[in-house]
C-alpha cells in the first residue's frame, strides 16, 4: 500500500538524470547530435555542442519544488502541481482494492495528474533551449523510473518561450512542459471482519400470532 507523490518523484528523476548525464558525455552529445548534420553543421557543429557541454557541467542547475521568480536562482528547473483530481472514469464501488492475508481491506483510487515543469534561464544565449531538450530527453529516457514511482501513462507537451512580464525580470525566460500522468493510490481500510452465525438461535416470523411456534435455525 502506498500514496504516490508525483511532484517529489519527478524532481528526483530529473536530478538523477542530470547527475548521470554529467558523467556520460557520449550520451549527452547524442541529445544534440543534429547540430553536426547537414546544413546545421556550418553554423553550429561540434564546437557548439562542446559549448553546451561546458555550460551544463560547470553550471549549477537546481531542481526546485516551486518557482519564486528570484533571478538569483537562474538557471533552474521548477516543478509545480497544475491539477490533480480523482479520475471519475476509473471509479469503482467503494473503491475496494482487495484483501491481503485476510487481515485488512485495501482502498484504492486513480487520479489524473498534471505537472508544470518550467525551464528558467537568462534571456541572453540559448540556455532555455538547451535546458528544454535536456529535460525532454530525461522525461522520455527515464519514463520507466517514473512508472516505478507510480506515475503511469505519462504524456508530454510543451509551450514555446513565454515571459511573465509582471513577475519576471526582463532578463528571465521560461519554457513550460506539461506532464500528464495517472496515479493509483492505496490505503489501509477497515479490518476485515468475517460474520459468525450462531446455530440454535430462535427467530419469529413476521406477523406471528399467538399459537404459532417460533422457527429454530
Amino acid at each position: 500500500m502506498s500514496w504516490t507523490l508525483p511532484e517529489v518523484a519527478i524532481r528526483r528523476v530529473i536530478n538523477d538524470s542530470f547527475k548521470k548525464l554529467r558523467a556520460n558525455k557520449p550520451a549527452f552529445v547524442d541529445i544534440f547530435a543534429d547540430f553536426t548534420k547537414d546544413e546545421l553543421a556550418d553554423e553550429y557543429g561540434e564546437e557548439y555542442i562542446e559549448e553546451i557541454w561546458t555550460w551544463f557541467t560547470t553550471t549549477k542547475i537546481p531542481v526546485i519544488q516551486s518557482w519564486s521568480f528570484n533571478a538569483q536562482k537562474i538557471p533552474c528547473i521548477s516543478v509545480h502541481l497544475a491539477n490533480e483530481q480523482e479520475d471519475e472514469t476509473k471509479l469503482a464501488i467503494d473503491d475496494f482494492g482487495g484483501n491481503f492475508d485476510n487481515v485488512a481491506e485495501t482502498g484504492t483510487a486513480a487520479f489524473s495528474v498534471m505537472l508544470d515543469i518550467g525551464c528558467h534561464a537568462n534571456r541572453g544565449g540559448d540556455h532555455v533551449l538547451w535546458l528544454y531538450y535536456i529535460l525532454a530527453y530525461t522525461l522520455f529516457k527515464y519514463k520507466p523510473s517514473l512508472v516505478r514511482f507510480g506515475l503511469e501513462m505519462g504524456t508530454f507537451s510543451a509551450s514555446d518561450y513565454s515571459k511573465d512580464a509582471e513577475k519576471m525580470g526582463n532578463n528571465i525566460w521560461t519554457r513550460w512542459v506539461r506532464y500528464r500522468c495517472t496515479t493509483q493510490n492505496d490505503w489501509a481500510a477497515e479490518e476485515l471482519i468475517e460474520p459468525e452465525l450462531e446455530v440454535g438461535m430462535k427467530v419469529s416470523r413476521i406477523g406471528d400470532t399467538e399459537g404459532v411456534d417460533d422457527v429454530e435455525i
